[in-house]
């Protein structure tokens, strides 16, 4: 038994043990229950799982809060009938943290978030981050707004954020989605990036290439770029596809990531050197429109001199079709596995689930079949 409430998240341990309190009578009708500060004590957690588990006492109205005055046992007449060990609070509150609002996937992952909780009757908070110390915040908001459970699509950076490890050792539900935390367990829902990057490599040497360049557009090393490139190396050296380190740009430092010039000009330089490659492969669409610019700046014909293929759309298109050649990761579906995944999570503490969603390859004007003659 006790090994089975290790297993359950803190602020579940929380609600129990207070709920227990006034099942046995020690905590009668109207009496007050001790104070956050005293809970945080007593069971050494922080502030933030005393208030979720509080909340949901709440919600299952075995406690009622007074302004000022702190939580209270409500009422026999009051406190609903239910079944000893089942989590039946409504699930009425989830946050969403999110990259920039205008971005297109981003829209396409709220999109499909969206249609879940409509569906579910379920309140969505949204809120979009761009720098660690704002996604903690947001946490910690969130959580303070009732959230039952929280999306996260979490913030480049240069280590795991320690409000998401925070998340994790106190057991609240929570979603990764776009990528998960290398050698660290979490319920995530991201694209099968891996197989992404096998696709791609695989179709640019079947059309001919045997110089690949790689362009990844990350301040540091995320799970999703990280696949990406791995499934490069292992289609290139099944394709016996020339491997050079100079045929990979793939650091950038905090002034270059930042400046969209100083991107430009790393690429320029990186073309003109490295004069051998044929077809870059870049792992986001706006590092596939800074390339095709400085290509033409240099005078390079695209796809006969030089051939792009991208990760996600980059939005540009003339009057017959899409421009770029792309990979596309499905969004929407990542954002509706996410809620399910999330509301499995809050009603079954121990799930523990990595949803891969697959990729496709979208041949368009970037890329054609490649022949020494053509340079």
């Amino acid at each position: 038994m006790k090994s089975q409430q290790k297993n359950k998240p803190l602020y579940i341990q929380i609600r129990e043990y207070i709920k227990n309190q006034i099942d046995i009578g020690a905590l009668k009708p109207e009496d007050q229950i001790p104070t956050e500060t005293d809970l945080t004590n007593q069971f050494q957690v922080s502030r933030i799982t005393i208030k979720t588990a509080l909340r949901h006492l709440v919600d299952e109205g075995l406690i009622y809060r007074v302004a000022g005055k702190g939580s209270f046992v409500s009422s026999p007449k009051l406190q609903p009938t239910r079944q000893e060990g089942v989590l039946d609070y409504q699930v009425n509150k989830i946050g969403f943290l999110m990259p920039a609002i205008g971005d297109v996937l981003s829209i396409q992952l709220l999109r499909g978030i969206e249609e879940v909780c409509r569906d579910e009757g379920i309140i969505l908070m949204v809120q979009s981050v761009l720098t660690q110390s704002e996604e903690r915040a947001a946490i910690r908001q969130m959580i303070e707004a009732g959230a039952n459970g929280l999306i996260i699509f979490p913030v480049d950076g240069e280590a795991y954020s320690d409000e998401i490890l925070r998340l994790k050792s106190e057991q609240f539900p929570f979603v990764l989605v776009d990528r998960y935390l290398p050698g660290i367990k979490t319920n995530a829902v991201y694209s099968d990036n891996y197989d992404g990057g096998q696709i791609g490599t695989d179709y640019l040497a079947k059309l001919g290439h045997q110089h690949i360049g790689i362009l990844s557009f990350t301040k540091s090393k995320t799970s999703s770029s990280e696949d990406r490139f791995r499934g490069y190396l292992d289609a290139a050296q099944k394709n016996k596809l020339k491997l050079e380190t100079n045929y990979w740009l793939t650091q950038f430092d905090d002034i270059s990531y930042q400046d969209e010039d100083s991107m430009k000009e790393m690429i320029e330089e990186w073309l003109q050197k490295e004069q051998e490659i044929t077809a870059v492969f870049t792992f986001s669409p706006q590092t596939a429109i800074y390339l095709a610019m400085m290509a033409g700046k240099l005078g390079k014909r695209i796809p006969e001199d030089l051939a792009i293929l991208c990760f996600d759309h980059p939005q540009i298109r003339n009057l017959d079709n899409d421009y770029f050649s792309w990979i596309e990761q499905n969004f929407e579906l990542i954002g509706t596995e996410a809620v399910k995944l999330l509301l499995k999570t809050i009603r079954d503490p121990s799930t523990l689930e990595q949803i891969v969603i697959p990729v496709s390859l979208h041949e368009r004007q970037t890329t054609q079949i490649f022949t020494r003659s053509q340079r």
